[in-house]
């Protein structure tokens, strides 16, 4: 069964916008499927194919891989999704959550997705396993902070953030998202690497204490960094609330932190 575009007035996304390999990708429908589509259905849809006439374009239905074209280009999965008006099936909270896990080493980071099950257009939570390689060494370093600055650990955090609002899930190219996505929530669990490896740490009583301080520390000034980026409208186009879950270490402990619009609401009212 095809299903049948035609031209009529031009809309923002177009298919004459896309690079040349992927409309040729479109004519001939080479993707990668992930799940089967149904031939019982069609639909006709309006595409803008840039010509001053009238165009009719007969295309047979397909289906993304959105994990793979994601992955290899946001942007452009985004604009696939815009210009064959598909429906957003991603209505729960699991469907519209990126996970990732974050590693933080020293002030270094890598970020590993483990799941992006819809389109940047579509997601609405972040979801990270934030990990911390803390040692005694970094520690000192980290805890030598400007106090009238924020720490390393949530600068490299913004950092992030800022990437993937602005880029997708793809944050190593230049790649712009047409609209920067606003997170309804963004979930932090917070671990630490020795909790993990007990055995690669020091175990005598001092090394235990000021390990365990310095845990807190780190956690307590974190949290305080983030409500003092929200008290500055740092995160107020980014987040709409943000759940800190706590390392087992220090008791699992959770804080909750709701970002106030007040501002916003009074200016479009």
């Amino acid at each position: 069964m095809s299903s049948i575009l035609s031209c009529s007035m031009p809309q923002p996304y177009s298919l004459m916008g896309l690079p040349r390999e992927l409309r040729d990708m479109v004519y001939t429908n080479v993707f990668s499927f992930a799940n089967s589509t149904s031939e019982s259905t069609t639909r006709q849809h309006t595409l803008d194919c840039g010509a001053e006439f009238p165009t009719i374009i007969h295309l047979s239905t397909i289906s993304f891989d959105w994990l793979d074209l994601m992955r290899t280009n946001g942007l452009v999965a985004d604009e696939m999704r815009q210009i064959y008006r598909l429906p957003s099936y991603h209505n729960t909270t699991a469907d519209q959550t990126w996970s990732a896990q974050l590693i933080l080493n020293n002030d270094e980071y890598t970020l590993a997705w483990t799941s992006l099950p819809c389109p940047s257009s579509c997601v609405r939570h972040l979801s990270i396993d934030f990990k911390i390689n803390l040692t005694l060494s970094m520690f000192g370093h980290w805890d030598n902070d400007s106090k009238d600055k924020p720490s390393n650990i949530f600068k490299a955090l913004l950092e992030l953030m800022n990437q993937v609002a602005c880029h997708g899930p793809n944050i190593t190219v230049s790649e712009t998202l047409h609209q920067p996505i606003v997170f309804e929530t963004i979930s932090l669990n917070i671990s630490f690497a020795d909790e993990d490896k007990p055995y690669l740490m020091s175990s005598g009583p001092e090394s235990v204490y000021i390990l365990a301080y310095g845990k807190r520390r780190i956690y307590s000034r974190l949290i305080e960094d983030v409500i003092t980026a929200c008290g500055s409208r740092l995160l107020e186009e980014k987040v709409r609330h943000i759940s800190i879950q706590g390392p087992k270490s220090l008791g699992s402990q959770k804080t909750d932190i709701t970002i106030a619009q007040t501002e916003r609401q009074d200016k479009e009212s």
